[in-house]
């Protein structure tokens, strides 16, 4: 069976970048979003069809390997932000980076901020327990600290991935749902 080459995949960049090229793309991506996971870039890329997985692990491997990345442990992904040598770079080469590709990012850039945004602010976390049931613990994160913690013991892991799903969406509205009869003055 031939490999499907038609346009209407999204995932797969209509031409390849060279290495070099990649990296630019990673690091303007990077420059306008502070830091990312690979898992958010990959997922960035690949939406917008600027990159696939096959060309943006090299190039961020190299970009740490020439130290214009850092990179940190985030649980089972890698977190990336810029180096003053990765910004160095930048500014000597971001002309080389197609107008059309900076402003996809531009176009995509507030979409992508408050995926992050809520990544960061509403945490999620599922284990199964030893009993068989799963526990779900859900923050809610306010500059680094927990503002509101909940921890939930569900019957399956679908239900108990749908509820992490979930808060990171409806997170604020079920904080206000929770703290609004909480907080009312006393009507006696």
């Amino acid at each position: 069976m031939p490999l499907r080459t038609d346009s209407a995949d999204t995932h797969i960049p209509s031409r390849s970048r060279t290495l070099a090229e990649s990296q630019l793309v990673i690091l303007y991506m990077l420059s306008r979003l502070d830091s990312a996971t690979d898992a958010n870039l990959l997922d960035f890329l690949t939406e917008s069809g600027l990159m696939n997985y096959m060309e943006m692990m090299p190039a961020l491997g190299r970009l740490v390997q020439e130290g214009s990345l850092k990179e940190a442990a985030e649980g089972a992904n890698r977190r990336y932000a810029l180096t003053d040598a990765g910004n160095d770079l930048l500014s000597l080469y971001s002309s080389r980076i197609p107008f059309s590709v900076r402003s996809e990012i531009e176009r995509r850039l507030p979409e992508w901020q408050a995926a992050l945004r809520a990544q960061r602010d509403y945490q999620a976390d599922m284990a199964q327990t030893p009993r068989g049931d799963f526990e779900v613990s859900l923050r809610m994160m306010e500059r680094g600290r927990a503002v509101m913690a909940v921890s939930i013991t569900l019957p399956s892991s679908e239900i108990a991935a749908r509820l992490c799903r979930r808060w990171r969406s409806e997170g604020g509205t079920v904080f206000q749902t929770l703290l609004k009869p909480l907080m009312e003055d006393d009507k006696e």
